[in-house]
């Protein structure tokens, strides 16, 4: 009897636990329609914009898990200084690369079609609608920290990490880190429009 009360009152518990979690999709929803609400201005200019954009989108990202996941095995093989310096990187360029396009959403609509959670796992599927073309976007985040965090995005059956972690690795595996370093503050340097310093 006394084990069935405990093992009851376990099942209570994590009950109670999964219930207190929020919803994976609204956090989505709640990143995206801050984004629209920017894109959708009309005082603002583009630089203003992406600015913005930046500061809205960042609170929702797990960085350290996108940087992590991204590097693979090699991330146990870095110092935490090239952590850190990578981390830092790859957000810079995750937001030049898709910062630069947000004009071609600035006009789009968001349909939220499914999500699925699992423990500390959720992947959340979306799809762009811009007048007659519709561009599937997945989500897939982690609880961590009390909130649900972006670690990766699938858009049109592509994976961001996984297409960054295939490149980077062939970077790694002929260069070393400080080499995949290197091109990285090249690139950055590149998308805000500065000469890189040798």
């Amino acid at each position: 009897m006394k084990k069935l009360f405990l093992s009851l009152l376990l099942v209570l518990i994590c009950t109670a636990t999964v219930f207190a979690l929020p919803d994976p999709q609204k956090e989505v929803a709640k990143m995206v329609d801050s984004v629209l609400e920017v894109l959708k201005r009309t005082d603002l200019d583009v630089a203003q914009k992406k600015a913005m954009v930046s500061g809205r989108v960042q609170k929702f990202l797990n960085i350290q898990s996108m940087a992590e996941r991204t590097l693979g095995p090699y991330w146990a093989g870095a110092t935490a200084e090239q952590r850190q310096q990578f981390s830092d990187l790859f957000l810079k360029v995750l937001e030049g690369t898709y910062l630069n396009r947000i004009d071609d959403y600035s006009n789009g609509t968001v349909k939220y079609l499914m999500q699925r959670v699992k423990d500390d796992k959720a992947i959340v599927d979306t799809s762009i609608v811009q007048k007659d073309l519709e561009i599937p976007v997945q989500y897939k985040m982690i609880y961590e920290n009390g909130s649900w965090q972006v670690f990766d995005l699938v858009i049109e059956g592509v994976s961001l990490i996984r297409n960054y972690r295939s490149s980077y690795g062939e970077i790694i595996r002929r260069d070393g880190y400080e080499g995949l370093l290197a091109l990285m503050q090249k690139k950055v340097a590149e998308m805000e429009g500065r000469k890189s310093v040798q």
